[in-house]
C-alpha cells in the first residue's frame, strides 16, 4: 500500500458503522505499515538521499515537519506522535466514553473561520441552538482524523437539523491557517454549518484553557467532545472517542430537553 492510500484512508471520512475501535486499529496499524515501509527503504539509501526522502515524504503528506524540530519534550529518534498512538492503541478495542457535565465559559475573543471571517467566540459557543464542538489540528496523523470523520458522519446523518452548528478548534493556529482549514474543511465534506476555527496562539490557548483542553503541546492533545443544548444548560463533555451514533443519539436527547 502507497503513501497516497494510506493517506486517504487516514483523512477520509469513514462510512456509518464502523466501530470506534475499528478507526483506531485501523489508524494505528496504518501508521505502523508505513513506519516500517520507509524504514526499510532507508536502509537501502546513503544518509543523505534518506534525508531528501524523509522531507519529500514529509512535504507530501502535508504533515508538521517543523514541530519535529520544535517540541521539547522529543529528543533524537523519538516519535513526536507516540502519546498519540499510544493512546489509539490503549483504546483499542474499547469503545468507551466518559461523560460528565461543566460550567465552562466561553472567553470573549475574536477569531477566524475558515472563511477568513472574523468570529465572536462567545456569541459562536453561548449559542440558544445545539453546538457540537472538538479541538483538532489539521497535520494531526492519529486523533483528529477520527474525531472529524465522525464529525463528518453526524453533519451528514443531521442534514435536516437546521439549528445544529458543528465547531472544530485549531490548537494549532500557527498552521492551521483559514486557507488550510478551508482545505481541511472540503476534505472531511463540511457543510455551510460547521464552522473551523482559529486565530492567534494566544488566544487559542486562552480558549483551550476554558474548556479544559490545554495540555502545553499539540503533541499531547486528547479526544475530547462538548455539546451543549442552549447557552442556559452545562457543557457535556464526552473524553474518548464517541461514536457517530452516539452523537446523534445525544443530539436528539437534547432536542428532547434532556
Amino acid at each position: 500500500m502507497n503513501r497516497k492510500q494510506i493517506r486517504s484512508l487516514l483523512t477520509k471520512p469513514v462510512k456509518t458503522g464502523l466501530t470506534v475501535a475499528a478507526l483506531t486499529v485501523l489508524s494505528t496499524s496504518l501508521l505502523q505499515a508505513h513506519e516500517a515501509s520507509q524504514h526499510g527503504q532507508a536502509m537501502e539509501m546513503n544518509s543523505e538521499d534518506s534525508h531528501a526522502q524523509h522531507k519529500a515524504m514529509m512535504a507530501e503528506m502535508n504533515m508538521d515537519h517543523s514541530a519535529h524540530d520544535s517540541h521539547a519534550m522529543a529528543t533524537e529518534g523519538e516519535d513526536p506522535h507516540a502519546h498519540h498512538k499510544a493512546m489509539m492503541s490503549n483504546m483499542a478495542g474499547k469503545d468507551q466514553v466518559q461523560r460528565s457535565n461543566h460550567d465552562y465559559k466561553a472567553p470573549h475573543l475574536t477569531m477566524l473561520n475558515q472563511n477568513g471571517e472574523p468570529v465572536a467566540i462567545d456569541k459562536l459557543l453561548n449559542s440558544d441552538k445545539p453546538v457540537l464542538v472538538n479541538f483538532i489540528f489539521t497535520t494531526c496523523p492519529t486523533i483528529c482524523p477520527v474525531l472529524s470523520s465522525t464529525f463528518s458522519i453526524v453533519n451528514r446523518e443531521l442534514a435536516g437539523a437546521e439549528d445544529l452548528s458543528m465547531i472544530s478548534i485549531s490548537i494549532d493556529p500557527e498552521e492551521d491557517t483559514p486557507e488550510a482549514l478551508q482545505r481541511y474543511a472540503k476534505k472531511f465534506e463540511a457543510r455551510d454549518n460547521w464552522s473551523f476555527i482559529t486565530g492567534s496562539v494566544e488566544d487559542s490557548i486562552q480558549l483551550q484553557k476554558a474548556f479544559d483542553i490545554y495540555r502545553g503541546s499539540k503533541m499531547n492533545h486528547e479526544p475530547v467532545t462538548y455539546l451543549r443544548a442552549s447557552a442556559d444548560k452545562p457543557w457535556t463533555r464526552l473524553d474518548g472517542f464517541p461514536s457517530s451514533e452516539q452523537l446523534v443519539s445525544e443530539y436528539h436527547h437534547m432536542k428532547m430537553g434532556h
